[in-house]
């Protein structure tokens, strides 16, 4: 927002008091643009407009972070902050040097801070690796879930079948732990891997992946060129980059069941709700913004029923599943449920398939 403030307060300067502005910018008695004349309000005026738009478009972005709105803010910003830096390094007209060394921070700042922005949203660092044994701990509402995921058996020996087993819940009055059969957790990646492989070869790749969120899309009437369209793909297609990379897969690789069941155990789920912050949040971020048709940021109980119809599941489950999702019971669900909800349904503690 610094940087927003720091294009469009000048660029709404400099469009609609172009003359004030050639010579009272940065501060009356100090100016920078009165340096280079002659005076030419066409040019201050276009100038102040441009910038004007390049500091809505950071307004925007520092709004709602999504990484391809802040990748494109910082990029335009660097690309008008360069040349600017460029060109006044040699020319200082006849500053002095303590308005020599202010005009420098000034030009070199936002090209900095534009770099770091690119940076973070264009790398993918400082993952935290899902832990040995597969244990995921997350803290809420004063109680401890535990979940554990037994290790996977490192000899090649057939075991023997069991009889599939109930969730066991011990529970105290500070501590519940919730033991999970894996026989649940399998199952549904089983469904969702079946969702996803539309040519039923058995095996899921990129194409597959776009598909799917083109579906979603077609289902609630969006574009794909739209901006929430736009957003969709990116967030559906970060997901499968994500799990191409830890395979290490090329560009036109492809995950069979088991791998893809093995990378979202191990990345995904044994990392619990981390594990879906980093990798599903911004998918559900992004349907979320399609089924909230009043931008309030939330999805109400008639939203929600758009949802369900995009999973292809029965509208008449959308209230019942709406109420168990709700864990504020304030009849609305935000983000933040609805990630509670998902990661819920692939641990076996909600029947809700939401993705």
């Amino acid at each position: 927002m610094v940087l927003a403030l720091g294009e469009g307060v000048p660029g709404a300067w400099a469009l609609l008091l172009p003359r004030g502005f050639y010579a009272a910018f940065p501060l009356p008695g100090h100016p920078w643009v009165a340096l280079f004349p002659p005076y030419n309000e066409h040019l201050l005026r276009d100038f102040g407009a441009a910038v004007l738009g390049l500091g809505v478009v950071l307004g925007w972005a520092a709004c709602v972070p999504r990484p391809w709105l802040v990748r494109a803010a910082a990029a335009g910003l660097l690309a008008f902050s360069a040349p600017h830096l460029l060109f006044h390094s040699a020319h200082f007209g006849r500053s002095s040097g303590a308005e020599v060394f202010a005009q420098a921070v000034s030009l070199v700042l936002p090209c900095v801070l534009a770099g770091i922005a690119l940076a973070a949203t264009v790398t993918r660092g400082g993952r935290t690796p899902p832990p040995a044994d597969g244990r995921t701990t997350a803290l809420r509402t004063g109680l401890h879930t535990v979940i554990h995921t037994p290790r996977q058996r490192q000899d090649s020996r057939p075991e023997t079948p069991r009889t599939p087993r109930t969730p066991e819940i011990r529970q105290n009055p500070t501590e519940r732990e919730f033991t999970m059969s894996p026989t649940v957790q399998e199952e549904r990646l089983q469904r969702r891997f079946e969702l996803w492989d539309r040519d039923g070869d058995g095996r899921i790749d990129r194409g597959d992946w776009e598909h799917e969120a083109r579906r979603i899309l077609a289902s609630f009437d969006e574009s794909p060129t739209s901006d929430k369209g736009q957003a969709l793909l990116e967030a559906y297609l970060g997901m499968w980059n994500y799990l191409a990379g830890q395979a290490q897969l090329g560009p036109n690789g492809s995950l069979d069941r088991q791998k893809f069941q093995d990378l979202a155990d191990r990345q995904i789920l044994a990392r619990g709700r981390t594990g879906f912050d980093e990798v599903v949040r911004p998918t559900i971020a992004s349907i979320l913004d399609l089924c909230d048709k009043d931008g309030d940021g939330q999805v109400s109980p008639k939203e929600f029923k758009l949802w369900i119809k995009s999973t292809g599941a029965d509208e008449s489950t959308a209230d019942t599943a709406f109420r168990a999702i709700d864990a504020d019971n304030d009849g609305q669900l935000s983000v933040e449920e609805l990630v509670q909800a998902v990661h819920k349904y692939h641990t076996g503690e909600l029947d809700v398939a939401l993705l």
